[in-house]
């Protein structure tokens, strides 16, 4: 598996078939999301009785984050870890797609879908002792949705009223936004979408604290939002930043933290968690075998078990029985630049399309993974069951050499293709490198850091590259209209497709509320898409963790992040 992940997935995982998540006219929700111990899910690792406060973990990640800015994160290393600091309105309930209620006491969605209505706690502050205040959320949406700001998270959020105008630059007021006291968040939007709430659990829509942005933001370039670096925070959330460089990141407990658990207990339980950042997939194995490590999960963008450990894992009874397997939806696929490079020809890519055995690369990985046919998991409502005959693609070198030879390359061609550099990763680009040579494709690699990769291809300029997309929240509109609508290019759309018939069946997707005629118009993007191959879809994902025994509150999230502010661990294997 690709070690890291685009968002979408958001960084998300999910298990199983997930079905759309209304939010009802003139719903109301007022749920507490405590943490607790015994929540009972798919992949958990719980234990009976009251948890223990205290302790500290370790655990190995294969690179280093990219982003700590809420408003610019859209992968899962980054995501993981600014979940970890960060607020927002409303959250996924533990195991569950379940949407309660987080910043937020409670909130109510007006008859007509259109006015949702956020009323605050009280008792929050950021880390320097700022209270967070519904103009914390109001300042984060303005920096998200800025046309200068270049964050991935803009199209969530451009549905609220006045927003597509502020984001275009012909405003400087968001007018849906609205704060009518400190402690009371109204949010308006110019028409009733199905998943908005959903969008909300995003990092994008967290609490911000803009006096200390604007303290330490970037203000050459983004004068009214200014970002800040990799290296500094300040939210509200369960997990302060302690250390980050190079070789290391450490969180610590916020010890003003509001959540409590059905106890009374604070949280998070762990006192510490300490990331050691080690690009050797075996040596992050032997550490979990010795004991120094408390899992092997998602945790920042990691993909479990990885595949050179993955038969000694599955071979040792020991092992085996703390491993714990998820479907995943999500896709593994490499990118085609429909704007850059030989792959602007259609023939060309459809040509690849053609050339890259997915089985084989699946062997690499263990087997685990299903051959993806589409960009849309099977697990996610819209998945197209009936692709048209143009939009399908066996193994056929030979065909392959016919498309190029018909593209103009009878004699074949040279293309750059870009991944990161993990073990794992090398060695599936490797793969795709031999088979496209066997039709007369050279292709020359080049990878680097996580963070390094994705600049290039969030920048549209890597005219083939390897990625893979983890779901936000559970909706089809989040794998195709966040990665082939036009208005998505570069940033996400990291192909530069555009397609203006494709276009206007997502924009009309995107705003239905009639599900069977969002899954037409998604079926007619997903046959167009493959007929114009802007993406060769190699694999839905399987996730095998491995848990510690001593290690409890474990479990493989439906959506969102990795549990981290409720896990605790054992008294006999505390720290400190």
């Amino acid at each position: 598996m690709s070690v890291f992940w685009k968002k979408g997935a958001a960084v998300a995982a999910s298990v199983g078939t997930l079905a759309l998540v209304l939010a009802g006219c003139g719903a109301s929700s007022s749920n507490n999301t405590t943490g607790t111990s015994n929540t009972s899910s798919t992949g958990t690792n719980t234990a009976a009785g009251k948890p223990v406060e205290g302790g500290q973990v370790t655990l190995d990640m294969i690179q280093n984050i990219r982003d700590l800015d809420p408003a610019l994160e859209f992968d899962t290393a980054s995501n993981e870890i600014v979940s970890q600091m960060y607020d927002q309105l409303v959250t996924w309930k533990n195991g569950t797609t379940d949407i309660v209620p987080m910043a937020a006491e409670k909130y109510s969605i007006s008859k007509d879908g259109l006015t949702y209505t956020f009323h605050l706690r009280k008792n929050m502050k950021f880390w320097n002792g700022d209270p967070v205040t519904a103009q914390s959320f109001i300042d984060e949406f303005y920096r998200v949705l800025s046309p200068n700001m270049g964050s991935g998270g803009q199209g969530f959020y451009e549905i609220i009223q006045g927003a597509d105008q502020y984001a275009a630059g012909k405003t400087d007021k968001i007018s849906g936004l609205s704060a009518p006291d400190p402690y009371t968040l109204v949010i308006k939007l110019s028409k009733p979408e199905a998943f908005f709430l959903q969008a909300l659990t995003l990092p994008f829509a967290s609490a911000v604290d803009k006096k200390f942005i604007e303290s330490v933001g970037n203000h050459q370039v983004y004068k009214k939002n200014p970002t800040f670096d990799s290296t500094q925070a300040m939210g509200s959330g369960p997990f302060e930043l302690q250390t980050i460089n190079s070789n290391q990141i450490v969180l610590k407990k916020n010890p003003n933290y509001w959540r409590t658990d059905s106890y009374g207990q604070k949280l998070p339980y762990l006192s510490k968690i300490t990331f050691n950042i080690n690009n050797n997939d075996q040596v992050d194995a032997l550490h979990f075998q010795q004991g120094q490590t408390a899992w092997i999960g998602w945790n920042f963008g990691g993909d479990g078990i990885p595949s050179s450990a993955y038969p000694q894992f599955m071979s040792n009874p020991n092992l085996k029985k703390l491993t714990v397997s998820a479907v995943q939806n999500s896709v593994q696929y490499v990118g085609l630049n429909t704007k850059l490079g030989p792959t602007k020809n259609k023939l060309v890519r459809q040509a690849i399309e053609y050339a890259i055995d997915k089985q084989a690369i699946i062997k690499l990985n263990n087997g685990r993974g299903k051959v993806a046919n589409q960009p849309l998991p099977p697990g996610v409502v819209g998945y197209d069951n009936n692709l048209s005959p143009q939009a399908q693609y066996t193994y056929d070198p030979n065909k392959a050499k016919q498309l190029l030879k018909q593209a103009g390359y009878p004699h074949g061609l040279t293309i750059d293709m870009y991944s990161e550099n993990s073990p794992d990763q090398v060695k599936f680009d490797q793969a795709v490198q031999g088979q496209l040579a066997k039709v007369g494709i050279k292709v020359k690699l080049h990878t680097s850091s996580w963070g390094t990769f994705l600049n290039v291809a969030e920048a549209g300029k890597a005219p083939m590259f390897w990625l893979a997309w983890i779901q936000d929240f559970p909706d089809a509109s989040d794998f195709l209209n966040t990665l082939f609508n036009s208005s998505q290019a570069p940033v996400n759309n990291c192909t530069n497709y555009s397609n203006p018939q494709v276009d206007k069946w997502l924009n009309q997707a995107q705003y239905s509320d009639d599900q069977n005629e969002r899954n037409q118009l998604y079926a007619k993007v997903t046959d167009q898409v493959m007929e114009d191959a802007a993406w060769v879809p190699i694999y839905y994902d399987v996730f095998t963790a491995a848990v510690q025994p001593w290690v409890h509150g474990f479990y493989i999230p439906k959506a969102g992040t990795d549990p981290l502010a409720t896990i605790w661990i054992d008294k006999s294997h505390q720290k400190g």
